[in-house]
C-alpha cells in the first residue's frame, strides 16, 4: 500500500510539472513572438507621413476677370499651416526641401513659397507654415472657372488647393522617395482688422512613389 501511495504521488508529481512546464514555455513563445512582430514592424515596415491642414486664412481673394478668360489676373494674400506626422515606431524621416504651390479650379495662381529641408523624428510632428501674396498675377481660367470664382465671390468661401511636393527619406534607408502632399482647403474671405474665422481642420491625401523602400 505503501509502495503504491509513493507511486501515485510521484506520478501525480511529474503529471503536475509537465504541465506548468508547458504553460512557461506556451507563455514564453507567446512573449517572444510578439516581441518579434513588433521588431518587425518597427525595423522593417516603414509607413508615410500622414498629413493635415490645421489652419489657413485668406485676407484677400480678388479677381480681374480677362478676355479671353485666360488672361484674367488675381490678387492675394494668405496664410497656411500643414502638420506632417511620422507614424513609424523607429524611424525618422528626412524631407527634402519643399516646394508650395496653390491652385484654383485646377489653375495655379502661385508657386512661389519654398520650406527648407527638416527632418520629422519617429512619431513625432513637423509643421509647416507658408505665407504667399500677389497683385495682378496671371491665372489661366477658363470661361467656367471664371464663373465659380464669382459664384465663390458671393459667399465669401473659396476652395483652394495646397499643393507641395519633396522627396522623403527614412533612417537607415538609402531611397530618397519622391512625396506629393495635396491639401484642399475651403478658405472664408475675412478682414484682417477683424478677428479672423475659425478654419476646420482638414486631411490632406498623400501621394508616393511605388517604389522599393518607399
Amino acid at each position: 500500500m505503501a509502495f503504491y501511495e509513493d507511486w501515485g504521488w510521484k506520478d501525480n508529481d511529474c503529471y503536475c510539472c509537465g504541465w506548468k512546464a508547458c504553460a512557461i514555455w506556451t507563455a514564453g513563445l507567446v512573449v517572444a513572438g510578439g516581441v518579434i512582430a513588433v521588431l518587425v514592424i518597427a525595423f522593417a515596415v516603414v509607413y508615410p507621413p500622414k498629413a493635415t491642414a490645421d489652419d489657413a486664412v485668406l485676407e484677400r481673394f480678388a479677381l480681374s476677370p480677362g478676355s479671353p478668360a485666360s488672361n484674367s489676373t488675381i490678387s492675394y494674400n494668405l496664410t497656411a499651416t500643414v502638420t506632417l506626422k511620422n507614424p513609424n515606431i523607429y524611424r525618422a524621416i528626412e524631407y527634402g526641401p519643399l516646394a508650395v504651390a496653390f491652385s484654383f479650379n485646377g489653375s495655379g495662381f502661385d508657386d512661389s513659397a519654398a520650406v527648407p529641408a527638416f527632418e520629422a523624428k519617429a512619431r513625432k510632428s513637423a509643421t509647416v507654415h507658408v505665407t504667399v501674396g500677389g497683385a495682378g498675377k496671371t491665372i489661366k481660367l477658363t470661361s467656367p472657372g471664371v464663373r465659380e470664382f464669382q459664384a465663390e465671390n458671393d459667399t465669401g468661401k473659396f476652395d483652394v488647393e495646397m499643393r507641395l511636393d519633396t522627396t522623403l527619406q527614412y533612417k537607415g534607408r538609402s531611397a530618397k522617395c519622391p512625396l506629393v502632399v495635396i491639401c484642399p482647403l475651403q478658405l472664408q474671405l475675412v478682414d484682417p482688422a477683424v478677428a479672423a474665422t475659425a478654419f476646420q481642420r482638414t486631411k490632406c491625401t498623400i501621394l508616393r512613389a511605388k517604389k522599393s523602400g518607399c
